[in-house]
């Protein structure tokens, strides 16, 4: 009896000792399985980040785009405006120039006929015509 004892307690050892080599094992492999799959999901961690890299440059490229084209046709626009100002402008220092010239034209006819009133009134009206200069000229 005295062996049967023993050789169960050995019995038990033995499967103790395996159970214990097989739980190990068991924990070994699902230690690897983690590290895999930590390794796997880290891989796909960073490729959706570069996706994510990529796509900002593309859309920073195309904001960057639209930027130059919408100061480009601001820049157009400025020197449109700019050219009718000047073009207004121009004008408007013309027709200033032309009006102080009739102005200045009706003044000397205006002086003249008064001196010529001065010397010869008697002699049956103006020689000039104190009309203004659009006026003669159909305007």
């Amino acid at each position: 009896m005295k062996m049967l004892d023993e050789q169960a307690k050995q019995g038990q050892t033995v499967l103790d000792a395996q159970v214990s080599h097989q739980k190990e094992y068991l924990k070994s492999q699902a230690e690897q399985q983690k590290k895999q799959f930590i390794m796997q999901i880290d891989m796909e961690v960073k490729q959706q980040e570069m996706a994510l890299d990529q796509q900002r440059m593309e859309q920073m490229m195309a904001l960057s785009q639209q930027a130059q084209q919408q100061k480009a046709a601001l820049e157009q626009q400025s020197m449109q405006l700019t050219m009718e100002y000047q073009q207004r402008k121009a004008e408007e220092e013309m027709q200033k120039q032309q009006y102080d010239m009739e102005r200045k034209q009706q003044e000397m006819q205006a002086k003249m006929a008064e001196e010529m009133a001065k010397f010869g009134g008697a002699a049956g009206g103006s020689l000039f015509n104190t009309a203004p200069l659009g006026a003669t000229l159909g305007q």
